[in-house]
């Protein structure tokens, strides 16, 4: 039996409630639970019917197998909760249907790879043939991703894509670091990965311009029903000319000139700094590149990574930056 969407975030948030020993969840609890995360993503609510046939189909073979504790009650009413506190749907293996559709999702998948704005789609085929058993004969992992599953905020994911998709005015909670919390609405528009941690770029009302929030920082995000202002920004094209997530706003693009240690060069033209690199032709030795890009907080501490196997050459702006790093942290070292 292959599951829909709005069957799965049922399923989803009864995992979820099943799976917390430090609440206690009747029929009505959870009846609850599962249409408010409905109605935020646009679905029906369902009736008390649907919950039960939910439960049933879950404990059944043909649906997850899960075990629930049948000894707990409040007077007369039934409590839910998972018989082991460890077990969770997201680890139970794919059935013979779901595994047969999510097979034939790679293989579409797998036809737009070359295409440029699907690239990341080498990667995810891989990871999600492993993750799934859907490759025979693999007894051990053979490939690994740089992840971090205990980063803060990455509940926040399917909620901000949601409301994007949505085109909702969000109230936003967020944390500064060594600052009170904050409060205000925003216009969300992108989400954007980088250095393992995801960022939000938003329209905040009260700056009137476009900010970015990383996901660890937010405290929470709510719907509001106010009107929203769709953005005009081409997002493939605003991260062109810098490095990171930070774009300072009316500084222009700068050649900024690269010198590598004869070690560290060849490993610089095999994984680019950045889409605008070139080899300075004037360069002799080939150890010299050219990037076009805004200096921002990203690029020097890209650059401060190579240590000494990096000269920055030209221009003056992000040679004499690189100097002062570098007298400070001489300093630490006194």
């Amino acid at each position: 039996m292959s599951i829909n969407k709005k069957a799965q975030i049922r399923y989803s948030v009864l995992d979820k409630c099943f799976s917390n020993f430090q609440r206690i969840y009747t029929y009505q609890d959870l009846l609850g639970e599962v249409n408010s995360i409905l109605i935020e993503n646009g679905a029906e609510p369902i009736q008390l019917r649907q919950l039960q046939y939910d439960i049933k189909f879950m404990e059944s073979d043909a649906g997850f197998g899960i075990e629930l504790d049948e000894n707990l009650k409040i007077g007369k009413k039934r409590v839910f909760r998972y018989s082991n506190k460890d077990f969770s749907i997201s680890d139970h293996p794919l059935n013979q249907s779901d595994s047969d559709q999510l097979e034939t999702t790679i293989q579409i998948l797998s036809r737009y790879k070359h295409r440029q704005e699907f690239k990341w789609i080498e990667e995810f085929i891989p990871r999600m043939e492993m993750a799934f058993d859907l490759v025979s004969g693999v007894d051990d992992d053979i490939i690994g991703y740089e992840e971090n599953p205990d980063l803060e905020g990455r509940q926040h994911l399917g909620h901000l894509f949601n409301l994007i998709l949505k085109k909702k005015v969000v109230k936003l909670e967020y944390q500064p670091y060594k600052k009170e919390k904050e409060s205000f609405l925003i216009h969300p528009y992108y989400l954007k990965q980088y250095n393992s941690r995801w960022f939000l770029f938003c329209y905040n009302e009260e700056f009137e311009a476009i900010s970015n929030y990383p996901l660890d920082r937010i405290v929470s995000c709510k719907e509001t029903g106010e009107k929203y202002i769709p953005s005009s920004i081409n997002w493939f094209d605003y991260f062109e000319d810098i490095v990171g997530v930070t774009k300072p706003e009316g500084v222009k693009p700068l050649d900024i000139k690269l010198r590598f240690s004869l070690d560290r060069i060849k490993y610089i033209l095999t994984k680019p700094l950045h889409g605008s690199q070139k080899l300075d032709r004037k360069d002799k030795e080939n150890r010299t590149v050219v990037i076009n890009v805004i200096p921002n907080f990203e690029l020097y501490q890209m650059l401060l990574s190579f240590g000494s196997d990096l000269v920055v050459a030209e221009p003056e702006l992000v040679r004499n930056k690189m100097k002062d790093y570098a007298s400070k942290l001489n300093l630490k070292y006194k």
